[in-house]
C-alpha cells in the first residue's frame, strides 16, 4: 500500500512539471531539424537550473524564418534564452505578453532583429527565430528554473525528453551540490549513466551519437526533510 501510494505521489508530481522540448516551427508547418541536443542540470538543496543548448540545422537552399516554442510546467520558469545572431551567441530578452508585442514592434520599425522570448497563457514561451540562413546550423540556448519538493524523503527532479527523431550529438551532465546519499536514476538501463560522488558534489554525464532520446530521465534525491 505504501509504495502504491509513492508511486501515485511520483505521477502526479512529474505531471506536475512536465514539459516538451523546444521546437522550431516553420511557416509551412513543418519543424526544423534538432540535430544536438546538450542538457545541463544543476541542482542545489531543493532548486534546479536546466540548461538546453541547442543546435538546428536548415537543409534547404533559402533562408526561413521559423517560431521557437517551450512549453513549461507549473512552477518552472524560464531564466536564459539566447540565439546566435551572425555567428555569435546573443542573450536575449524574456518578457509578458503584452511588453514582447510593443517592443517587438519597436525593435522592428529600427530594423533590429528583436531578440525576444515571450511569455504566454499557461506557462509556454515563443519566439521568433530569425534569420535561419540556408545550410547552416541556428544555436539555441534556453534555461528553467524550478523548485523541487520532498516526497517520501526523496526529492525528484524529472525530464521527459519525447524526442522520436535521431540526434547526432546527444549529451546530458547532472551535478548536484550536496545531499544525503547517492542520487538514484530511475528506469535506468544504461550502466554508464550513474552518480559518482567527490567532496559530496554527485555527477552524472552521458554522451551519444546518432541517438533517440525518448526515455524519460527521473533522478531522486534522498532528503528527510
Amino acid at each position: 500500500m505504501k509504495n502504491r501510494l509513492f508511486f501515485i505521489l511520483l505521477c502526479a508530481a512529474i505531471n506536475l512539471y512536465s514539459q516538451n522540448v523546444p521546437t522550431v516551427t516553420l511557416k509551412d508547418s513543418s519543424q526544423l531539424k534538432l540535430t544536438s541536443l546538450k542538457i545541463d542540470v544543476q541542482i542545489t538543496g531543493n532548486f534546479a537550473t536546466t540548461t538546453y543548448d541547442m543546435q538546428f540545422y536548415n537543409a534547404l537552399d533559402r533562408t526561413l524564418e521559423g517560431e521557437l516554442a517551450f512549453p513549461l510546467g507549473q512552477g518552472q520558469s524560464v531564466s536564459r534564452f539566447a540565439m546566435d545572431v551572425n555567428g555569435k551567441l546573443r542573450e536575449a530578452v524574456i518578457v509578458e505578453k503584452e511588453l514582447a508585442r510593443v517592443a517587438f514592434e519597436s525593435t522592428v520599425r529600427r530594423n533590429i532583429d528583436p531578440g525576444l522570448l515571450e511569455k504566454t497563457e499557461g506557462n509556454n514561451y515563443k519566439a521568433r527565430v530569425y534569420p535561419i540562413l540556408a545550410k547552416a546550423y541556428k544555436h539555441i540556448v534556453i534555461a528553467y528554473e524550478q523548485e523541487l519538493f520532498t516526497t517520501d524523503n526523496f526529492q525528484t527532479f524529472e525530464l521527459p525528453l519525447r524526442i522520436n527523431e535521431k540526434l547526432e550529438e546527444f549529451s546530458i551532465n547532472i551535478i548536484i551540490f550536496g545531499g544525503e546519499g547517492i542520487p538514484i536514476i530511475k528506469n535506468n538501463k544504461n550502466q554508464q549513466f550513474f552518480f559518482r560522488e567527490k567532496d559530496n558534489v554527485y555527477r552524472a554525464s552521458l554522451s551519444k551519437t546518432n541517438h533517440i532520446p525518448n526515455k524519460p530521465i527521473i533522478v531522486q534525491i534522498p532528503n528527510s526533510l
